[in-house]
C-alpha cells in the first residue's frame, strides 16, 4: 500500500503495445508510439485532466563527477510528472516546466546515485556527466520509505533534455502519465483515452494489446478489497478460536466444579449463599482465562519484539516496514479474555450454585 500512496490515486499510465487486429490504417503486430502533440490536444479535450507527462527511461546509464563512476536509470519526464508520480524531495527542487520548455540541463538524483557520485557530501549544484552532457543536480530524492527505495538509483531529467541527448530529437514515446481531478470517474476517462487514442492512431479501440493503461485507483481498490477480505477471514478464525477457547474452559470448570461437590455442600450447609457460590466460581473462571490470555499476549509482543529487532535486518528486504504493536488493540483482547471467562464460567456457576448439601454428602459417600 506504501507503493500506491507514492501515486496520486485519480492517475493513469498509459503504455503503447503491438496492435492484434489489423485495421484500415495499421496491421497486425504493429507497435504503439504516442506524439506530444497528441497528449497535449487530449488534455486540452478533457477538462478532468489536471496533469499530463511523457515518461522515456534507460534502465542503465553511466554517470559520473570528478573522477567517480557508477550507473544510474536515466529517466525524462516534464514538471507535471512530480504532480502525478508523488516523489518527495529531500533537498533542493523538482524539474519546473522553465526546465522542460527551454531543455535546460538540470537533474533531480536519487540517494543512491548521490551517495555513489559524491559519497558523505551533498550532490547538490554539482554537475554530473550523463553521456556527453554535463547536467546541474537540483534536486536529491528522499530515501526514506519502501516506495522511494525504488528511485535511490534513478535520476530525472527534462524531457526536453533527455530527447536531444539520447533520442536525437526523436519525438515517438512509448509511454505517458496523466492525473485527474479530484471528481473524475477513472474508469470513464480511461475509455474515452483508449477511444481517443485508437481514432488518432487508427487502431481498434477493443484491440487489449494495442495499449495498456494502469489504473491507480482501480488496483489501490482491488488490493484494498484484498486486504479487507484477510481482515474477514482473521475476524473469522479468530472468534471460532475463542469460542472454542471458551467451550475449553467450560468443561474445565465443570470438572473442577464436580470434584469440589462435597465443598460446595459444605460451603452452603454453614450458610454460603448461592450468589456467593456463583461468585467463586466465575472469578476462578475469569482468573484461569485472563492469566492464560496475558501470558499469550506477552508471549505474543515478546515474538513481535523480538522479530522487529533481530529477524528484518537479517533479512534485510523492503517488503516489511516493520512489525507494529496496536497498543488498543491490545487492550482490547484482554477485555475480551475477561468477558469469555465470564461466559465460560456461568454455566459451571449455576450448576455449582444449584448443589444441595444432603446431595453433596451422598456424593461425597458414594465415592
Amino acid at each position: 500500500m506504501n507503493i500506491f500512496r507514492g501515486y496520486a490515486q485519480k492517475s493513469l499510465f498509459v503504455y503503447g503495445g503491438q496492435t492484434s487486429v489489423a485495421t484500415q490504417k495499421l496491421n497486425e503486430h504493429t507497435q504503439i508510439y504516442f506524439q506530444e502533440s497528441v497528449i497535449r490536444d487530449m488534455k486540452n479535450r478533457y477538462g478532468a485532466i489536471l496533469a499530463c507527462s511523457p515518461e522515456m527511461s534507460i534502465p542503465s546509464v553511466p554517470v559520473s563527477s570528478d573522477g567517480e563512476a557508477s550507473t544510474a536509470s536515466i529517466k525524462g519526464v516534464s514538471a507535471d510528472y512530480f504532480r502525478i508520480k508523488v516523489l518527495e524531495i529531500d533537498e533542493g527542487r523538482p524539474l519546473n516546466p522553465l526546465d522542460d520548455r527551454w531543455g535546460r540541463h538540470k537533474a533531480v538524483i536519487g540517494k543512491g546515485v548521490e551517495q555513489a557520485l559524491f559519497g558523505k557530501a551533498s550532490g547538490m549544484k554539482k554537475k554530473i556527466a550523463i553521456g556527453e552532457a554535463l547536467f546541474e543536480v537540483v534536486g536529491i530524492l528522499s530515501s526514506e520509505d519502501l516506495f522511494s527505495l525504488q528511485d535511490r538509483n534513478s535520476v530525472y531529467l527534462p524531457f526536453s533534455a533527455f530527447q536531444e541527448q539520447f533520442r536525437s530529437g526523436e519525438t515517438a514515446l512509448s509511454a505517458f502519465c496523466l492525473s485527474l481531478t479530484p471528481d473524475a470517474e477513472t474508469s470513464e476517462i480511461e475509455k474515452d483515452v483508449k477511444g481517443y487514442l485508437a481514432h488518432r492512431y487508427g487502431f481498434d479501440p477493443h484491440d487489449e494489446n494495442a495499449l495498456y493503461v494502469a489504473n491507480i485507483e482501480s488496483q489501490t481498490s482491488a488490493f484494498e478489497g484484498l486486504f479487507r477480505g484477510l481482515e474477514v477471514l482473521i475476524w473469522i478464525v479468530g472468534i471460532c478460536l475463542l469460542l472454542s477457547g471458551i467451550v475449553g474452559v467450560c468443561n474445565v470448570m465443570l470438572i473442577i466444579v464436580k470434584e469440589r461437590t462435597n465443598e460446595i455442600g459444605i460451603r452452603k450447609a454453614v450458610g454460603a449463599t448461592q450468589a456467593s457460590i456463583i461468585s467463586m466460581m466465575m472469578t476462578e473462571s475469569v482468573l484461569i482465562t485472563a492469566g492464560a490470555g496475558i501470558i499469550g499476549v506477552v508471549s505474543g509482543l515478546g515474538v513481535i519484539l523480538l522479530a522487529d529487532k533481530f529477524l528484518l535486518p537479517l533479512l534485510d528486504t523492503a517488503i516489511l516496514d516493520g512489525f507494529d504493536i496496536d497498543g488498543m488493540a491490545v487492550l482490547a483482547s484482554l477485555l475480551v479474555l475477561c468477558l469469555s471467562g465470564v461466559l465460560a464460567g456461568l454455566f459451571p456457576a449455576l450448576k455449582a450454585s444449584q448443589i444441595e448439601p444432603v446431595d453433596a454428602i451422598r456424593y461425597e459417600n458414594r465415592d
